[in-house]
């Protein structure tokens, strides 16, 4: 591990060790998607079959959240000091043994406790899993094809989902709850052993000027005060994600209470999630410059579909919504994360990370909150169709905030 002194930069391996290094973390991130996706898959489904409202799902996500909330602060200051892939080792490692437990304790006492105390200690492994590889991906990518790696991590991601999707649904419709766990434990496993293949070291940029924005404002040199997101890029990053978790806290619910279906049912609409992801993910793989004025267009399309679930009662439209949704989630957390990478030092990307996902979490967090309070009086798909039109809404309104911003420019510039 790293110590306090200033870090040297590690130069990038150059050729088939380059491609070779790329190719062992795309691996390893789809193999500690499936574990992560299974392990999620699993215990909602559990939660959804043992006679409670929608509320215990929120309840259980929520824990997780307030945790994430709390820890992705210091993930993120301990992922910009520490050896980004001993970081990565860790955490598999400390799933593993999480999930282990998990799996005895299911067994031997209930369910809902045994559940909601494992999402607290797993959500503070996974959040520094996740800010740590996604710190890791400008360092084994060159700067013009950011674009294009970040879309071949999202697709390996989201095959590891799609494989989990598959995998889960037909482990919880045997009834092997246990299994579920255990092939999730194997992955992360899997997912370590190929992380060690990675070279030893932090990874920083050798060019790392050629990463920085060009707009001061938003890159600053303070090395202990990490740059801030842009306003609309960060609420974009925001709704989002918590499309997302609103959508894995409600979806199992909505399969049983509304389309009358079962775990293969909702196996299914997760594994086109994941299907509608990877596609997206080719499509956006072939361009290398990402523009932002897509995004809200974006939002506005997973808003109207987050509002069709409450018009729909057909297993296949719903399969249909499911991979829009899948397709809009990942659009928009790469042209973000892209961004992102393009305008902040690698020196402070885990803290910049960190910071936005405490954002997230304390919105989700609001979000659960409100779940667990009227989950039992309200239909998923009502839900649904509430926050759908709150994107919509929010959409517009920085349609209209840009458009000002834009006046404002354009008058000071003819002024002067």
């Amino acid at each position: 591990m790293q110590t306090n002194a200033p870090i040297a930069p590690v130069p990038i391996p150059e050729g088939q060790h380059l491609r070779a290094v790329r190719h062992f973390f795309l691996l390893s991130i789809f193999l500690a998607a499936a574990g992560r996706n299974a392990y999620y898959v699993g215990a909602t489904w559990i939660l959804a079959i043992d006679g409670k409202a929608a509320g215990s799902i929120a309840l259980f996500l929520a824990l997780g959240s307030v945790v994430e909330f709390t820890a992705s602060t210091p993930a993120g200051h301990l992922v910009d000091r520490f050896d980004r892939r001993f970081l990565c080792m860790a955490s598999d490692l400390a799933r593993i043994l999480i999930l282990l437990a998990t799996s005895t304790t299911l067994v031997l006492g209930d369910a809902d406790y045994a559940l909601y105390g494992s999402i607290i200690l797993y959500a503070i492994a996974d959040r520094v899993y996740l800010i740590a590889s996604s710190a890791i991906v400008p360092s084994i990518a060159l700067p013009e094809n950011l674009m294009s790696f970040n879309s071949l991590a999202y697709i390996a991601m989201q095959m590891g989902n799609l494989l989990a999707a598959a995998v889960a649904g037909w482990f919880l419709c045997a009834g092997s709850q246990m299994l579920c766990f255990l092939f999730a434990a194997g992955t992360f496993a899997g997912s370590a052993l190929i992380m060690t293949r990675l070279p030893i070291g932090n990874f920083h940029f050798t060019g790392d000027r050629q990463h920085r924005s060009e707009d001061p404002s938003l890159y600053s040199s303070d090395v202990d005060r990490p740059p801030k997101a842009p306003f609309l890029l960060l609420v974009s990053y925001v709704l989002i994600y918590a499309m997302g978790m609103l959508t894995s806290a409600l979806i199992s619910k909505f399969v049983q209470l509304e389309l009358s279906g079962g775990a293969i049912d909702f196996g299914n609409l997760e594994a086109y999630w994941a299907a509608g992801a990877i596609v997206s993910m080719l499509l956006l793989g072939r361009f290398r410059q990402a523009d932002g004025r897509i995004i809200p267009i974006i939002l506005v399309l997973a808003g109207m579909v987050m509002a069709g679930f409450h018009f729909t009662r057909s297993l296949d439209l719903a399969l249909v919504l499911m991979a829009v949704l899948g397709a809009s989630y990942n659009l928009v957390r790469v042209l973000v994360d892209v961004e992102v990478q393009r305008r902040v030092s690698n020196a402070k990307l885990g803290r910049v990370k960190g910071s936005m996902h405490v954002m997230c979490m304390g919105f989700s967090l609001a979000l659960y909150a409100i779940l667990a309070i009227v989950g039992q009086t309200i239909q998923p798909s009502a839900t649904f169709l509430i926050f759908g039109g709150g994107m919509i809404v929010c959409a517009g309104l920085g349609f209209a905030l840009k458009a000002a911003q834009k006046r404002c420019s354009f008058r000071r510039r003819t002024s002067q």
